[in-house]
C-alpha cells in the first residue's frame, strides 16, 4: 500500500525546474547568434517538475539500495 493513500490522498512532490528557472520559457542563442525564447522541454512550461511517491520511492531504492546489491 503506497504511502499517503491511508490519508486519503496521494503525496506529490514539486520542484521548481531547473532548466527554465520556473519562468517555464528560456533563451536559446543559435549558431548566427541570434536568441530565441522557446518553451521549457524539461517542465513543459509549468515552471515545476513533479513526482508521484512511487517515482520518489524508485528513485531512493535505485540510488542508494541497489548500489549495495552489486
Amino acid at each position: 500500500m503506497p504511502r499517503g493513500v491511508d490519508r486519503g490522498f496521494i503525496m506529490g512532490y514539486k520542484a521548481i525546474c531547473d532548466n527554465c528557472k520556473g519562468n517555464g520559457y528560456i533563451y536559446v542563442t543559435d549558431t548566427k547568434k541570434q536568441t530565441e525564447v522557446k518553451q521549457c522541454w524539461s517542465c513543459e512550461s509549468e515552471g515545476e517538475i513533479n513526482w508521484s511517491q512511487a517515482e520518489v520511492d524508485d528513485f531512493i531504492y535505485n540510488t542508494y539500495f541497489r548500489k549495495r546489491l552489486h
